[in-house]
């Protein structure tokens, strides 16, 4: 026996159609729900994470940077090696005068960050940083080095 509409009884056809109308509104709830908490993500908390890391370079603690780092690097890279790539990455950025953020973006469970080294003598040095979402929280899953520039020409960002 095959399935027909056209032999569907008055009362079928309006559980049929109220049953895709009910799927089609949870569909359009679930993602609205999570435009919402993609809404929701404060920039400051991808900055925190850049700033805890930096920090922690700066103070030669390797394992709390390390631990800001995302699974897939932690597991690419042993404490040690990650250490000795952090003490030759971060070597001509932990002598900065200060770090400027600048724009953001996120997509779903990724997301990046412009960071801005500037040393004293006004040199910027621009890092742009890839976070993912482990859990309940952001971590440094990648970052690449841009061309230095000196001072005098315009940058726009966020102090911290």
């Amino acid at each position: 026996m095959r399935f027909s509409p056209l032999r569907m009884s008055p009362r079928g056809k309006i559980t049929l159609v109220l049953c895709c109308l009910g799927v089609c509104a949870a569909a359009a709830w679930v993602h609205v729900a999570g435009a919402r908490r993609s809404a929701a993500l404060k920039p400051v908390e991808l900055f925190d994470v850049v700033r805890q890391q930096y920090d922690a370079c700066r103070g030669n603690d390797y394992p709390n940077a390390y631990r800001q780092a995302s699974a897939s690097i932690q597991q690419r890279f042993p404490l040690e090696r990650f250490a000795g790539m952090a003490r030759n990455d971060y070597a001509r950025v932990v002598k900065s005068g200060r770090v400027e953020f600048g724009a953001w973006q996120r997509q779903g469970r990724q997301a990046t960050v412009e960071v801005f080294y500037i040393s004293r003598d006004g040199t910027v040095l621009p890092c742009l940083y890839t976070l993912v979402r482990e859990g309940e929280a952001w971590k440094i899953d990648g970052m690449r080095w841009g061309r230095a520039w000196q001072n005098g020409q315009p940058m726009r960002g966020l102090r911290s």
